[in-house]
C-alpha cells in the first residue's frame, strides 16, 4: 500500500573552510568550502492530501507561502514530474533563520527528497541535484549523501571527503539575521583581503582538505580554519568577534563564523568543557546548541 505521510529530518551545516575566489559574469561567486553536516535538525512532515501546496511553520515567523524555499522546492518538484500538487507540509524549525547554518537550503533539499519518496517519482540523485541547484547554491549539498564535502564552483560541485572526528561543537547565534547577499556585495575581492586568493583551485583544494586529518591544525599558518566572509560580517556586527574570543577562552581549540553568519561555532575536544561553555552562553543568548558532526 502506498505511503501517504512521511517524516524527514533536515540537518544544519557549518563551514570549516570558506574562501571566495571571485565574482562571475552572471553575478554569482566562485568559492571553495568544506561543509560539514551537524545533528541540529529541522523536522518536516509531508502528507499527500488536499489540493495544491499547503505549508505550515508553527512557532516560527518565516513565510508559509511562495516566499519560503520549501514551498518553492515543492512547486519545482511537481512541475518537473507532472504529478498533481496535493501535499501538506509542516515545518518545525530548530535551526536559526538567516544564521549561516543552511537551514532553509536543508529544508528545501529534504522536501525534494521526501516528495520523491512519498510520490514514488523515481528521480535519480543526479536529477534531484539538478533541481536542487535551481533553488540555491547550498541545496545540492543537503540532497547529496555526504556528511562532509569539498564544495567548489558556485557551491554546486561536490566531492565527498572524510571529515575529522572526535570533537563537539558549541553553536552560538546572537540573534542577528544576516543577509548573505549583503555580505557578498561588501566583500573585497583582493589579494590583500584574502591571502589565499592567488593560490588557485588546486592549491586551495589541497589547503581545504588538509584540515581534515586526525587533528585540526589551528593558527595563522597554512592549515588554519578560515572564512573569507567573517571580516565583512564582523565589521557590521562586532559581537561575532566577541563570541569567538569567549569560545576560545572557554577552552575551544578553534572558533569560526559559519557561512555569512551570524552563528559562531567553537570546536571542543572534551564534552564536559563544551557543556560548561554552552551553559555560560545560554545565560546571554537564546540560540545556543551543543552538537556533533554527522558521519
Amino acid at each position: 500500500m502506498p505511503i501517504r505521510e512521511l517524516d524527514i529530518l533536515a540537518p544544519a551545516k557549518v563551514n570549516l573552510f570558506l574562501s571566495v575566489l571571485g565574482k562571475r559574469p552572471d553575478g554569482y561567486h566562485d568559492l571553495i568550502s568544506v561543509m560539514q553536516k551537524i545533528d541540529l535538525v529541522d523536522q518536516l512532515h509531508l502528507c499527500l492530501e488536499g489540493s495544491g501546496i499547503s505549508l505550515s511553520c508553527p512557532s516560527s515567523v518565516i513565510p508559509e507561502d511562495s516566499r519560503n524555499l520549501v514551498w518553492q522546492a515543492a512547486r519545482l518538484f511537481f512541475d518537473r514530474t507532472g504529478i498533481n500538487d496535493n501535499v501538506s507540509i509542516t515545518l518545525r524549525k530548530m535551526i536559526p533563520v538567516a544564521a549561516g547554518l543552511g537551514g532553509g537550503s536543508s529544508d528545501a533539499a529534504a522536501t525534494l527528497s521526501g516528495l520523491n519518496t512519498l510520490c514514488a517519482a523515481g528521480l535519480s540523485t543526479e536529477e534531484l541535484l539538478c533541481m536542487a541547484a535551481r533553488l540555491g547554491a547550498d541545496v545540492p549539498f543537503f540532497v547529496a549523501d555526504m556528511p562532509t564535502a569539498l564544495v567548489t564552483g558556485i557551491g554546486t560541485e561536490l566531492q565527498s571527503i572524510t571529515g575529522p572526528r572526535g570533537y563537539w561543537l558549541v553553536l552560538v547565534n546572537p540573534g542577528l539575521a544576516v543577509s548573505t547577499r549583503w555580505v557578498y556585495e561588501n566583500l573585497l575581492l583582493t589579494s590583500e583581503a584574502n591571502p589565499y586568493k592567488l593560490r588557485g583551485y588546486s592549491d586551495l583544494s589541497e589547503y581545504a582538505a588538509s584540515l581534515l586529518g586526525d587533528d585540526f591544525a589551528v593558527g595563522d599558518g597554512d592549515h588554519a580554519l578560515y572564512n573569507d566572509l567573517e571580516s565583512v560580517t564582523v565589521k557590521k556586527h562586532p559581537v561575532i568577534q566577541t563570541i569567538k574570543e569567549q569560545l576560545l577562552a572557554d577552552g575551544a581549540f578553534a572558533a569560526l563564523m559559519s557561512g555569512s553568519g551570524s552563528t559562531v561555532f567553537g570546536l571542543f575536544r572534551h564534552l564536559d568543557v563544551a557543556e560548561k561553555s554552552r551553559a555560560s552562553f545560554r545565560k546571554l543568548y537564546q540560540d545556543v546548541f551543543l552538537v556533533t558532526p554527522l558521519t
